[in-house]
């Protein structure tokens, strides 16, 4: 029989010649695991996105063909969303009315703006409620630039959505991405066993005069991408003559075209190379694995997928404590606080003057990468789902 899986997630979906692909994010690539785990005790998957058609062919890689996609009215961004809300209300109650009444369990990924619908549809069908807590919107909101005025409001509706997603899953159970990290805890892991490398005898730097820097995820404000840059331009003065700094930046996003002006300003336009969205894990992780340090100064994250990847190829890490991030450890991570570049570049620093702690960062992370595959992820979770809902239905077959 197995279990019936309904998502509710509000990343953007477009439709593009049949198949449905994300926007801007990988969740539903970690959701699929659950239907490959051997003897998988989930029968289905209903994934209820918004969903509009492309104008483009999409960038992303399309949603995998056995998770069944349901359309919800799509909007843009939490204000797009609350500036029609009677009308979002009217469009998307009967659609995830239809797709959860047929559920098991109704996994709501938060923070979400169909969160509250979801669960009082789900509450009054009578099925569980698991909620899949990937950040906090008052957080982002927090990173984010705005004026003074135009931030407490982003704040408050932050807080607000917040809010909302913890009362979804009252009644039913909460999960917080990164919770627990050598424990029960979960991520949103997409690393396979065999991406994972042993650096355990390769040097460090890779190359002797160059210390290449990545960077991973979208290009939009609240990154820290601002911190990151002023960093690299720093950095040219702080390290010897002989060392030449470089930056590789894999994403693409709204705040693209400021961060090349910025560049420019800061006379380190020709240190920077610009890949775009990298879809295809091969060439995606290969850029990474090329670099020396994974540097991800964002102000607000919940557990980024892109600190995994780079832990799986081998890349020490810098970030900073926001999120789940602050409980990876120094034995880890090296961490510095959001928004300040000059410690930024005094820890790069550091880190080029003691390559036996990059390297025992490299190690530790890959440890910690072969540990929380996409498929020890995906068991996990499953075996949570089996201990606060014992109700669920059986496939009788070995669920781990």
């Amino acid at each position: 029989m197995g279990i019936r899986v309904a998502i509710v997630d509000d990343n953007p979906h477009v439709t593009w010649a049949g198949r449905t692909y994300p926007v801007n994010a990988t969740f539903q690539q970690f959701a699929a695991a659950l239907l490959d785990l051997p003897g998988s005790p989930v029968a289905s998957i209903v994934s209820c996105v918004p969903l509009r058609e492309a104008d483009v062919a999409p960038a992303s890689l399309p949603l995998d063909q056995l998770i069944e996609v349901v359309g919800t009215a799509p909007f843009d961004g939490i204000e797009g969303y609350l500036r029609h809300l009677p009308a979002m209300l009217r469009a998307n109650r009967p659609i995830l009315r239809s797709a959860l009444a047929d559920a098991d369990l109704v996994w709501i990924k938060v923070p979400a703006s169909n969160a509250a619908l979801a669960a009082a549809l789900a509450r009054a069908a009578g099925v569980a409620r698991f909620g899949y807590v990937a950040g906090s919107a008052f957080h982002v909101a927090s990173g984010q630039h705005r004026s003074p005025i135009a931030m407490a409001g982003a704040r408050a509706i932050g807080l607000a959505y917040d809010l909302v997603g913890r009362l979804a899953s009252t009644g039913g159970d909460r999960l917080v991405i990164g919770d627990d990290l050598d424990g029960a805890g979960v991520v949103s892991s997409l690393v396979e066993p065999d991406e994972v490398l042993d650096v355990s005898e390769s040097p460090w730097p890779r190359e002797a005069g160059r210390l290449r820097l990545a960077w991973a995820g979208r290009l939009a404000s609240g990154k820290g991408l601002e911190t990151l840059l002023q960093a690299v331009a720093g950095l040219a003065a702080a390290l010897p003559a002989m060392h030449r700094i470089e930056l590789d930046l894999l994403g693409d996003g709204p705040a693209r075209d400021r961060l090349v002006r910025q560049a420019h300003e800061l006379g380190i336009a020709d240190q920077l190379r610009w890949h775009g969205f990298v879809a295809a894990r091969e060439p995606y992780l290969a850029t990474l694995a090329r670099a020396d340090l994974f540097v991800f100064p964002s102000p607000a994250e919940g557990f980024p997928k892109a600190v995994l990847d780079a832990f799986a190829v081998g890349l020490p890490v810098i970030t900073t404590p926001s999120g789940s991030l602050a409980r990876l450890g120094n034995d880890r991570v090296e961490v510095v606080a959001p928004g300040r570049p000059a410690a930024l570049t005094e820890t790069i620093r550091r880190l080029v003057a003691d390559p036996g702690r990059a390297q025992n960062l490299r190690i530790a992370g890959t440890a910690f990468a072969a540990a929380h595959t996409r498929t020890a992820e995906a068991s996990r979770l499953v075996a949570r789902w089996r201990a606060r809902f014992p109700e669920l239905p059986s496939t009788g077959q070995d669920e781990t």
